[in-house]
């Protein structure tokens, strides 16, 4: 366009000043020369001619455009980007955009389950420049081609969502987009003479009714969720309870055990320095009683037993005299109270006495010490 209007404008200068040239010639009475003004003349005729047939033979191609050449309204090839040189009167320039186009896409459409769906979309292309001639010739103009994708993309469309609930929808998305891409290139690539960049749904709208039904679904599940998890939490919260409470048990049964033990333990202490105290003031009084024996007179026989224990044999003699009978009665009955009171002793543990008393004799056993 921009060389167009710099020819129209050079010849048409041309033509202006050469008329003007030619004027003057014939306004110039006194000298007026027929040669100069009819070359004027010829130049300014030139150069009108230049303006109206030269400048409509040029013709540029910009940077993504193709042009469809006619040729006596018949398609006779292809240009692309740059400056050509064709009769305007027999051959025509059509300018196709080859960079991407735009088609925006609204309506209306049914789910699966019959739900009413609002649907825009964009979809994206280029024509196929090896094939231009073709759309040219079978559509003649752009803005049919686009009407017939429009068609297609739109049949596409509500195609793919009739195969889905209306929940399908709201949750895949993405997937139904891409399942629209796909069905929408198949449909319309190379049948069509274009390349489908992309197709993009820009909104999907659903009646009032419908969205108000998912809205108070969401809601209820929110609602299930929030109760879910707060029996979740009251059933861990009381098995932590549980679980404190088996542990402030044990700990607090422990502790009992550890008390008794320890009650069991000085109890048995106890018991065991009892024992021991017994044990040694019932061997002190055998010990008493042997000495006693061989203090009122009675023969003491004195016996280191194998087993490390001692024996004392007290033999109280014969007796015939009732003077003799009485003494050794007495001594006997002084003895028998010393013991009796270690058979007292020994009686304790419950083991049997290791102290005999008999009428003629009595025997006391000493333990062995450690």
């Amino acid at each position: 366009m921009v060389i167009k209007f710099i020819l129209l404008i050079v010849f048409i200068a041309a033509t202006v000043v050469f008329a003007i040239l030619a004027a003057r010639e014939v306004l110039k009475k006194s000298s007026y020369n027929k040669k100069p003004f009819i070359i004027y003349a010829v130049f300014a005729a030139l150069g009108l001619a230049g303006a109206i047939f030269i400048p409509g033979n040029v013709h540029q191609v910009n940077t993504g455009e193709v042009a469809v050449v006619r040729h006596l309204g018949k398609v006779s090839g292809i240009r692309e980007a740059g400056i050509y040189w064709d009769f305007y009167m027999t051959n025509q320039y059509e300018i196709y955009d080859t960079k991407v186009r735009e088609i925006n896409i609204e309506t209306q459409t049914y789910s699966k389950d019959n739900q009413i769906i609002g649907v825009t979309a964009n979809l994206q292309y280029t024509i196929d420049i090896a094939n231009v001639d073709k759309i040219a010739t079978e559509y003649g103009a752009i803005e049919k081609l686009e009407s017939k994708i429009n068609s297609i993309a739109l049949d596409n469309i509500k195609s793919v969502f009739a195969k889905n609930t209306a929940t399908d929808v709201i949750n895949n998305r993405s997937e139904i987009s891409a399942n629209i891409s796909q069905t929408v290139n198949n449909s319309i690539n190379q049948a069509y003479y274009v390349s489908v960049k992309t197709i993009v749904l820009t909104n999907i709208d659903f009646t009032d009714d419908f969205e108000a039904a998912v809205a108070a679904k969401v809601a209820a599940a929110q609602e299930a969720e929030k109760a879910e998890n707060e029996a979740r939490k009251a059933e861990i919260e009381a098995e932590a309870a549980k679980q404190v409470a088996i542990l402030k048990a044990e700990a607090e049964l422990e502790q009992a055990k550890l008390a008794a033990q320890a009650k069991f333990y000085a109890a048995e202490q106890e018991a065991q320095a009892q024992m021991v105290l017994a044990q040694a003031e019932a061997n002190a009084t055998k010990l008493k009683a042997v000495a006693v024996a061989r203090m009122v007179g009675f023969e003491v026989v004195e016996t280191q037993n194998a087993d490390g224990t001692i024996t004392y044999d007290i033999n109280y003699g014969p007796a015939t005299t009732a003077e003799e009978i009485k003494s050794r009665d007495e001594r006997i009955a002084l003895l028998t109270k010393y013991l009796e009171y270690v058979q007292y002793l020994e009686k304790w543990d419950g083991t049997l006495p290791v102290t005999l008393v008999g009428d003629d004799a009595a025997t006391v056993v000493i333990p062995k010490t450690n």
